[in-house]
């Protein structure tokens, strides 16, 4: 399916007037200073790097006009690159680094369009139609694949390009999914500017999570589909033992990630390489539904029974004896003119939040092989894949593929309307940044487009004072722009973060779109110290992106005080923001369409760590949140997170609080759906289940801010924990509001553990009554244990619908007691108006004001709305 899209009218207005008004600021400063004319250099595409740089003599490159410029900018002269219209296509990174690229502004010459690209142009006399082709050339060993299309309509309208005549590197297909390190993805194509589909089966993004047409499934039944059931997974006890024991038994990649593997000695505790996971059992299918129609499957791979090399073993106790590291040669000789030689699983497989890839090997009998294993174990009701990179499955305009076999490096091609007249091309096989920024101050970028990288657009490290603006990014494979790095893969790990995110840099007025990643990366603070980064994504549209690769929103914030506001985030199959880190804001924006293609998700997601605190989600409009999913879904313990003055409208589910304290949800309006929200606690997994869920992870970052302990992960010093009870106790930050950011009993906050030895509190510690620190007292009572989902609120709701928020609720016996947030909070469900529907409310959609009549107004009264309508409209959310 190919992905078009253009920039609204709205934000091409916005962006001129925008434009308009920081030229007139830059020239009022600019005319304070004294003008030599010797910091403006031009570039032209005709131009030449053994010129001057003048207007009439300019350079060729970017980079050598950065050149030239280089130490020679300062905060008081600043230098300006102007560049002529025209596509500066890139061999390598415009690097600018330190103080002898800053303060230089990078911008077309009056407003004539530039475009920076890494991508290779195939220029139309390059391009054949294959029923054009001689028997000759068919017969050419580099064309053999071209009668795996093997029927007239497979073979209409399809069109080829000889890479390898051309010079132009195939690229490589990597696996790449949740928790692999990320190689650069595969070269796209891009056909009048607009990215292609690989050939795939079934065709299609558009259905919903329960519609079957888009994909090849299990069972369905964590889907809540009626499926065919495609692919159902063999043997999965006897091949990896137990499921509830597939995260600690060793039999899994993800049992070998070090969060798994705490109760080990200490040599067996570290995580495994990439190179390790990959030899890990891969997934065997058992065809049946569409896959088997037509016997469709064995066009896939070649017929094989795989052979198995190595039937070491990597469990653990009771699973030390399962053969978990079976890794099957490659098939050899495989006929490329009959079967596919590349084919590959992609989708989601033993989760319905995070997606991965396999490699197709072989079939035999009813069964289909794969190469690698995915990181959690298929399951056939989470299974829900397409077949990609498949020639036989190109039966669609806008799909392609690329022969890699035996070098044959030739691309093949079924364009709209049969025909490849009036259209450009493209393949993306740049594989670097098209900026690199690190250490400099006071660099601008401003209205240029990028297009075609294989990993992300623009990386910042180290920068300060960074303005990107009106800047137009599509077709890269991971991010568009980067402030700062992610020092693990790994989310879950406890020492994952962002560093090297600098501080002030802006991303504004800018189109990020067709994203094989995410929009933008805003790292940059200092969680130790609380020190803010203040990076900002502002009035920006961001949509079609998470195309490649799960958990890669338009926004993550990670650190420390970073901004993310009135942005049009929309279309896109996973979450919107990911925070991780304090003291965020997520105001003002306007999600629509969004997380369409998974399942335990929020468009704003949070998770794993109790002291993610003071962040605020404020005025934003949540529309049309896909699946079972939440606008807001706080995981495994996030807390101190203010959700207010917030309209969602069209989500199964408003907010999810799973076991976190301190968060609230007050002020909001929740349309439709089955519920104004839920959420989970501890508690519910029985009285003695300690350790809790990932509290290997969870205890190590409270313990690196709140606690000093010895050990690794725990880092704080008694000068972290000071500072840490300081910053959130003495008042002096506030939400957009005004309110405080305070959370007074954070110096009383503790993780249960034994008294005499201080080790956490486990199962075999744990006495309903006892004076160890592992009593009920201790850990489920008092509301200064993190397990405790203590002083949460939902407050002041407005509730379009039959349900609001739903709490969940454990009984523990002897003696019995009843667990629920009511238990530890006065203000859940407090202040709620139900209503029937959105006019009984008073409520207008069109404005997001409520009227001074109606349920709302008769419930909360005239202050409340007067506060209301002060700070929530339309025309504040999603642009200025």
């Amino acid at each position: 399916m190919v992905r078009t899209g253009r920039r609204p009218a709205w934000l091409v207005t916005l962006c001129a007037a925008l434009a308009l008004t920081t030229a007139a600021t830059t020239a009022t400063a600019a005319s304070a200073q004294p003008s030599t004319g010797k910091l403006t250099v031009y570039v032209a595409t005709d131009g030449d790097d053994a010129g001057s740089g003048k207007k009439n003599d300019p350079f060729q490159t970017i980079a050598a006009a950065r050149d030239a410029l280089a130490g020679k900018t300062s905060e008081q002269t600043r230098g300006t690159v102007l560049i002529r219209g025209g596509t500066y296509v890139l061999d390598d990174t415009i690097e600018l680094t330190g103080p002898e690229h800053s303060w230089v502004t990078y911008a077309p010459y009056q407003n004539e369009p530039v475009t920076i690209t890494g991508s290779h142009d195939l220029p139309a006399e390059g391009w054949q139609q294959l029923s054009e082709l001689s028997d000759d050339q068919l017969a050419q060993p580099r064309f053999s694949s071209h009668s795996r299309l093997d029927t007239p309509e497979l073979r209409e309208g399809v069109w080829v390009y000889d890479l390898g005549e051309a010079g132009i590197d195939p690229g490589t297909l990597y696996k790449n999914g949740f928790n692999w390190v990320q190689d650069p993805f595969a070269p796209e194509l891009a056909v009048s500017g607009e990215t292609q589909q690989l050939a795939e089966y079934p065709n299609g993004d558009d259905c919903s999570t329960t519609e079957t047409g888009c994909h090849l499934w299990g069972s369905g039944d964590k889907w809540g589909a009626d499926t065919p059931r495609d692919l159902m997974s063999v043997d999965l006890d006897e091949r990896f033992g137990l499921q509830d024991h597939w995260n600690f038994s060793g039999t899994t990649p993800r049992a070998q990630f070090e969060d798994k593997k705490q109760e080990r000695d200490p040599e067996f505790q570290d995580t495994w390489t990439p190179e390790e996971m990959r030899r890990m059992t891969p997934s065997i299918f058992t065809v049946g539904g569409r896959a088997l129609e037509g016997e469709r499957y064995q066009g896939w791979g070649p017929e094989a029974e795989p052979v198995v090399d190595d039937l070491g073993t990597r469990g653990f106790d009771d699973y030390s004896d399962v053969p978990v590291q079976l890794d099957p040669r490659w098939i050899e000789d495989i006929d490329n003119t009959t079967t596919e030689t590349e084919g590959w699983l992609s989708g989601y497989f033993g989760n319905n939040y995070a997606n991965d890839m396999v490699r197709i090997l072989s079939w035999d009998g009813d069964r289909l092989f794969t190469k690698y294993p995915s990181m959690y174990i298929p399951q056939d009701a989470w299974t829900k894949v397409k077949v990609l990179n498949v020639l036989s499955e190109m039966d669609a305009e806008g799909e392609y593929y690329i022969d890699r076999h035996d070098d044959n490096d030739v691309l093949y091609y079924k364009p709209e309307g049969g025909t490849m007249e009036g259209s450009t091309a493209a393949l993306q096989t740049f594989d670097k940044n098209f900026f690199l920024i690190e250490g400099t101050e006071g660099v601008t970028l401003r209205g240029l487009t990028m297009s075609g990288s294989l990993i992300s657009g623009v990386q910042l490290l180290d920068a300060v004072g960074t303005m990107i603006d009106d800047v137009d990014i599509s077709n890269v494979s991971m991010d568009a722009i980067r402030i700062g790095r992610t020092t693990d893969t790994i989310t879950a790990m406890p020492d994952y973060e962002t560093v090297q995110g600098g501080r002030d840099n802006v991303v504004q007025n800018s189109y990020l779109h067709d994203l094989g990643g995410g929009g933008v990366l805003l790292g940059g603070g200092d969680r130790a110290t609380l020190e803010r980064g203040n990076n900002v994504a502002r009035h920006n549209e961001i949509t079609r992106f998470s195309k490649l690769a799960t958990y890669t929103p338009a926004g993550y914030l990670y650190g420390v005080g970073n901004t993310f506001e009135y942005n049009y985030v929309h279309d896109a199959p996973h979450m919107s923001v990911q925070i991780m880190g304090n003291d965020m804001k997520v105001n003002h924006n306007h999600f629509y369409d969004t997380v369409k293609n998974a399942g335990d998700q929020g468009v704003v997601y949070a998770g794993r760590d109790f002291t993610y605190l003071g962040n605020e989600v404020a005025y934003n409009h949540f529309e049309l949140v896909g699946g079972s999913n939440d606008a807001l879904y706080l995981d495994d313990g996030a807390s101190g997170v203010r959700f207010h003055h917030n309209v969602v409208n069209g989500s199964h589910s408003g907010v999810h609080l799973n076991s976190g304290h301190s968060n609230t949800a007050n002020d909001n309006v929740f349309i439709g759906g089955e519920r104004a929200g839920h959420g989970g606690i501890y508690h519910r997994k029985g009285e003695t289940s300690l350790p809790i869920d990932n509290s290997w992870v969870l205890q190590s970052r409270f313990n690196t801010f709140l606690d000093v302990r010895e050990g690794e992960k725990y880092s704080a010093t008694p000068e972290t924990v000071a500072a840490w009870h300081e910053h959130y106790t003495n008042g002096e930050r506030t939400y957009s509001d005004g309110t405080p950011i305070v959370f007074p009993e954070i110096t009383e906050w503790y993780v249960p553990r034994v008294t005499a030895t201080g080790e956490d509190c486990t199962a075999a510690d744990y006495s309903t009554n006892g004076t160890n620190g592992c009593s009920r007292a201790t850990v489920w009572d008092d509301p200064n244990s993190v397990w405790v989902p203590s002083r949460v609120e939902v407050d002041h709701a407005v509730v379009v619908g039959d349900t609001a928020y739903i709490e969940s609720t454990a009984t523990f016996s002897e003696p019995e007691s009843v667990y629920n947030l009511s238990r530890w909070s006065d203000k859940v469900n407090t202040n709620t108006v139900m209503a029937s529907s959105v006019e009984e409310t008073g409520l207008d959609l069109d404005t997001l004001s409520f009227s001074d009549s109606g349920s709302v107004a008769e419930a909360f009264g005239a202050e409340w709305i007067e506060e209301w309508n002060r700070l929530v409209s339309t025309d504040g959310i999603g642009r200025p």
